[in-house]
This record gives structure tokens, C-alpha cells and sequence, in this order.
């Protein structure tokens, strides 16, 4: 960074560390068993960042004009705003043409998140949300971290202000005030950062006051580095301490590192060191003043935008990234980059206009377009319908292929679109009364016939919920009353199950209190299903089935238990845009072991439906039976193919 930017000039070392943190990111999304940990570049760059800005708006503040806001904002949308419009209508653009039409509509909402600079959040609530948790990764994913470091630009100036205006008032020093609050930040983000990332990892990664610690780490080191005056020896020391200390972690943490918390202090305060070292030189040792890492650094803002759409569409293509593949990628990420850097960054970064307000002008409609033209494709997708109607039809036999040997006609669109088909889910999700994770209320979906004499209960996980489409049809062909009790990942069996390898301590909960609710409603029928679950042993699933079984039919209530439908070795999302016919997997492979078929041997009023036969051939599993997709991920059933073996169900169970 230049004099105007970065405390007392221009500083090689710190673009050093910007390279070095740009090539951890890069070669650990491209070959992530090599560096394993190198998603701590991230947390390096928010220690810059945060070093960067308070030494930029602590010389506003000292010098006689303050802070300006506009000023600060315009600068930040000169630096930033334009390489990520371009990156973000451009991918959304090659999302059309190198994406699976399954994959649309997410990406399209996550660019308006991205634009919006909110995509922590979305991904924050997409990591703890069951439905959203296992899709693949989208091209625009890595603007989270930058969603954060532009939330702390926007609140960060204003902070100041504050705190500038408050020590005027009390006589107190501008920079202790500055050095009081950062301090502040500092420990009650770090401390939040420990706490949840103990109890819930996958949202600490993403949300914004578990990571603003580390723009504050940077901060502080901008506001009291002029008060130390280490030797050259201690500086070459920190600076060497600095640089193992960000390579050690980005070689020994991995995705099951705990982290941010405690574990985050590792790279960061590496990245102080080095920072608060500045320059050094032993003999032909120079630190991180590389030309090829000052090049990287350079340019690391536009690396970041570009290299993972390229991986993202590369894969989409490709199916994986070997050693050449790995290589070309990055030579078209730094061709990219650099292309990007001189036509895009740097002429837009040093353009003047006579209007102050004129780049935020710019900014904020150049923000509208991305938003509209990502929105536009949204509503495109939404008014896509799934026509159930057509379920049986010749065009759509659906499982009748199989049972049935039916024709199935070939150049008929699938049912549901592939644009659709994560989407194509229960009608219990968007009424959310299924509960996530975190849920443990006996909340139910009223279903089916609301006057019906007779009531159907269905129990379960999200294998029991994929049910829920035939079992609704089947109740209200006759007028039976529908409740559903389902959880994500909560088996009905009494058993321990893990989470994030923590007790999942909701799911007894919510257990013992639908139990409670079935005996209150004194239902007809209780449809059960769920996962197989392999990490628990065999005989405890049988032994915790019989218990919530036998406490059931006690009750003079039948129960119909359906086996666990089979996985996929794939995503069907992205197998079927290429050859739906090629999509399929050995059944051997994707079949478990039928544990309810097991249990039921000893538990009298159970009966085990198997309707696997109606998913899969004799030997193979196909993603697509009859013109209609069976599953929309790698282990639910779409709610069209539900529905489409609702007659099947019914003369299996004997309903």
C-alpha cells in the first residue's frame, strides 16, 4: 500500500504478507491436502485490514479536517466496489453456461448477498440449516470474508467518530480513547469467538462479531506501533517468529481444527509480528520483501475475486483438480487477476471527479444492477413450475417403469426441472414445522383432511419427512387428519447421536416430547423412518427402536416403519445436466442394511414396509426413474417422486 494508506508509507512487507496469505488461500482451495490450514490466509488479511484502515483514519482524525466520512466511503468504493461488480456479474453469467441449472437459483441469491456485501450471514444460516447445509459450494462463496471486512468499514469510521467525540468531551487522549474501545472490541469478539465456536462451529465461522477481533488485533497494532522501538535483532526475530507462526498453522490446522476461537490466535498474531517488525534484512534474507510475493500482493484483492469461480466452473466441467489441472488453474487466476488489476482496480482506484459524492453514486447503482440482474434470474427459477399433475401420465410414469415395466418415452424435460430440484422439497419445510437442529418443540404440520375421523402421524428425521408428499396424498384421498413430527438428523430410536461430534443433546428432547404429543392425540397410524445412522452399533439402534416401538403400540397405536431409501455416490444436481442416463449407482453400493426390518422381528403392531424396489432396478439406482428425478441431493428424495409412489405406499402398507 502506498503513503495514503498504510502507516508511515509504503510498506513491501506487509504486500509480502498479502501475497503469502493469498497463495495459502489458493493452493488450499486447489490441492487442500497440501496445505491443509491454508484458510488462514483469511485471518492474515483481516489482520492487515484492520492495521490498514485505523492507520488510515487515525491521520484523519489527527489532522485538522478529521474524519470524512464521505471521504473514507468514496475511497473504499474506489478500491473495492468495481473488480467486485465485474467479478460478480461475470460469474453469475458463467454460472448460465459452466453450472448445473440445480445450482441457479442459489447462486443468483448468494450474488445479491455477495452485492449487498451480507454473504457471511448467508452462509452463516445455510452451515446450521439442514436443507442448505450439504450443497456444494457456490461460485461466489468466498465473499464472506470480504462481506465482513466491508461491514467493518462501515461500522468501524463511525465507531471512531464516537469515540473522538467522547474523549474531546472528558479530556481524554484521542488515541488511549481509540486504544480503550478497539480494546474492548478486541476481547469481547475474541471471547464470543471462543464460546461459540465450542458450541456452534459452523455459524462462529461465518458471522461477523466472531471475526472482528482480528480487523481489531490489526487495529491496535496500527494505533500503539509507534510507541515500540525494537533493536534489529528483536525485530528479526518477531519477523521470523511472524512467518513460522503462519506457516505452522497453515500447515498443521485442517478443516477439523476448532476454528476461529482460541486456535485463530496462531496466524494473527503471526501476522502482528511480521507487521510490527516491518523490513528486515539478515544478510540475503529479506523477509517477505519477495518481488514475486510483493507481485501477489499486489494484486491479492483481485486473486481472491477470481480464483474460485475458476475452480468452481473448472470442477463443474472437470469433476476434480489433479496436479496439471491444478497448475493451469493458477496461471489463469494470476492471467485473470492480472488483467483485472490494471483494467479494472487501478484505473477506477486513481480516476478524480469534481463530485464527491460521485463514486458512491456509481457504487450504489452498479450495486442495483448486480442486484437486479441476479434477482431477475431468481424470479425466472421461481416461476419454473413443477407440474405434479403430470405424475402417471404416459410422458411420466415414474415408478410404474420399474414395477410395471412401463415405456418411458425418451426427449420429455425431467420432472422436476434440474433448476428445481433442490428446491423440490416437503411442503413441511416451508411451513417450518420441521424442526432444524437446534429446534426440540413438539411442533407438527397440520396435513391431510383437517375433518377427517381418523389420524395419520408421521415421526422421524428428514428421511421420515421426504415422506410426508405421498403420506399427505394418501390422507387426503381419505379423509384422514395428518400430523408430522419431524427433525433434521433426529432419529426416532434411543440412542445417542452425535453432532459436530458433540451429544445432540436436542434430539432426546424433542424425542420424549413428540412421544408425549402422540399420546395425547391417540392417533390411528404412525408412519416412521429414518437414516441408518452407521455410526451407531447395530444392536443399540435395535434396542432403541424396540423402546419407542413398544411404547407406541402399547398404546394400541400400529406403526409402519419404511426403510431407509438409498444414498447416491454423486449429486444428482450436477450428474443430470451432462447425461441423465448415465446417472446411476450399483445398488449394492447404496443400499444399507434394512435395521428396521431387524427390529420389527420383536415388537408386535410394527410392520416394515421396503419400497426400494420402486426407487431402484436390480442392480443399479437410478437418479431419474420414469422421466422423474428421484432424489434432489445425495440421500432425499425429491417431493415430485414422493408423491409419485403414493399408490405404491399404499398397497405396501396395507393402507
Amino acid at each position: 500500500m502506498r503513503d495514503d494508506t498504510a502507516p508511515g508509507g509504503f510498506r513491501p512487507e506487509i504486500q509480502g504478507l498479502r501475497g503469502l496469505a493469498v497463495a495459502f488461500v489458493v493452493i488450499f482451495h486447489i490441492w487442500p491436502a497440501a496445505l491443509p490450514g491454508g484458510y488462514v490466509g483469511v485471518d492474515i488479511f483481516f489482520v492487515i485490514s484492520g492495521f490498514l484502515i485505523t492507520g488510515l483514519l487515525t491521520r484523519m482524525a489527527l489532522s485538522e479536517s478529521g474524519i470524512s466520512l464521505i471521504g473514507f466511503y468514496t475511497r473504499r468504493v474506489r478500491r473495492l466496489l468495481p473488480a467486485a461488480i465485474v467479478a460478480l456479474l461475470v460469474t453469475l453469467a458463467g454460472t448460465l453456461l459452466f453450472v448445473s441449472d440445480a445450482w441457479w437459483e442459489e447462486t443468483a441469491r448468494q450474488v445479491i448477498a455477495s452485492a449487498l456485501y451480507m454473504q457471511n450471514w448467508r452462509l452463516a444460516e445455510q452451515a446450521v440449516d439442514y436443507l442448505g447445509a450439504e450443497d456444494a459450494p457456490s461460485p461466489v462463496q468466498h465473499f464472506w470474508s470480504l462481506s465482513i471486512e466491508e461491514q467493518f468499514y462501515i461500522v468501524w469510521p463511525v465507531l471512531m467518530i464516537a469515540a473522538l467525540w467522547w474523549a474531546r468531551r472528558r479530556g481524554h487522549s484521542p488515541v488511549q480513547m481509540l486504544t480503550f474501545v478497539l480494546g474492548v472490541v478486541l476481547a469481547g469478539s475474541l471471547a464470543a469467538s471462543v464460546a461459540l465456536t465450542r458450541s456452534d462451529p459452523a455459524w462462529a465461522y461465518f458471522v461477523t462479531f466472531t471475526r472482528v477481533w482480528e480487523l481489531a488485533l490489526g487495529g491496535l497494532l496500527a494505533l500503539t506501533l509507534d510507541r515500540f522501538r525494537p533493536s534489529a535483532y528483536m525485530r528479526n526475530a518477531m519477523a521470523v517468529a511472524g512467518m513460522l507462526a503462519a506457516l505452522t498453522s497453515a500447515v498443521l490446522f485442517s478443516r477439523s481444527t476448532d476454528f476461529p476461537g482460541s486456535k485463530a490466535l496462531l496466524p494473527t498474531l503471526g501476522a502482528a509480528l511480521v507487521i510490527a517488525a516491518g523490513r528486515v534484512r539478515v544478510g540475503g534474507f529479506r523477509g517477505l520483501d519477495i518481488a514475486a510475493l510483493r507481485y501477489a500482493g499486489d494484486r491479492s484483492y483481485s486473486i481472491y475475486l477470481w480464483h474460485w469461480p475458476l475452480i468452481i466452473f473448472y470442477v463443474a466441467q472437470r469433476g476434480s483438480i489433479g496436479l496439471i489441472d491444478g497448475v493451469l488453474l493458477i496461471i489463469a487466476t494470476l492471467a485473470v487477476s492480472d488483467l483485472s488489476y490494471r483494467f479494472v482496480e487501478q484505473p477506477y482506484r486513481h480516476s478524480r471527479s469534481s463530485l464527491a459524492w460521485r463514486p458512491l453514486i456509481d457504487g450504489t447503482a452498479a450495486i442495483g444492477v448486480c442486484v437486479a440482474m441476479a434477482g431477475g434470474l431468481v424470479y425466472a427459477v421461481d416461476r419454473q413450475p413443477i407440474d405434479t399433475s403430470q405424475i402417471g401420465t404416459p410422458n411420466y410414469p415414474g415408478p410404474a417403469a420399474l414395477l410395471a415395466n412401463a415405456v418411458v418415452p425418451k426427449g420429455v424435460k425431467l420432472l422436476p426441472p434440474l433448476s428445481k430440484i433442490g428446491s423440490d422439497v416437503p411442503v413441511i419445510y416451508t411451513l417450518k414445522c420441521h424442526q432444524e437442529q437446534k429446534g426440540i418443540d413438539a411442533t407438527g404440520c397440520q396435513l391431510g383432511d383437517p375433518t377427517g375421523t381418523r389420524t395419520i402421524v408421521v415421526m422421524g428425521d428428514s428421511h421420515a419427512a421426504q415422506w410426508v408428499p405421498a403420506v399427505d396424498k394418501i390422507a387426503k384421498d381419505r379423509k384422514w387428519k395428518l400430523v408430522t413430527f419431524t427433525k433434521a438428523a433426529c432419529p426416532v430410536t434411543r440412542v445417542t447421536i452425535l453432532d459436530d461430534g458433540r451429544p445432540y443433546e436436542q434430539c432426546p428432547l424433542w424425542r420424549e416430547k413428540v412421544l408425549a404429543e402422540i399420546a395425547k392425540l391417540k392417533p390411528d397410524l404412525v408412519i416412521t423412518s429414518q437414516s441408518n445412522y452407521t455410526g451407531v452399533a447395530r444392536d443399540a439402534m435395535i434396542e432403541g427402536l424396540h423402546s419407542v416401538w413398544s411404547e407406541i403400540t402399547n398404546q394400541g397405536v400400529r406403526v409402519v416403519a419404511i426403510r431407509n431409501t438409498p444414498f447416491s455416490l454423486f449429486d444428482p444436481r450436477d450428474c443430470l445436466r451432462t447425461d441423465p442416463g448415465k446417472c446411476a449407482n450399483p445398488r449394492s453400493e447404496v443400499e444399507r442394511e434394512n435395521i428396521y426390518a431387524l427390529a420389527a422381528r420383536s415388537v408386535a403392531g410394527v410392520s416394515v414396509v421396503d419400497m426400494n424396489d420402486a426407487i431402484c432396478g436390480k442392480d443399479t439406482c437410478p437418479a431419474v426413474v420414469g422421466n422423474i428425478v428421484v432424489l434432489r441431493d445425495n440421500h432425499h428424495l425429491t417431493a415430485t417422486y414422493a408423491l409419485a409412489l403414493a399408490p405404491y405406499l399404499v398397497k405396501a402398507a396395507g393402507l
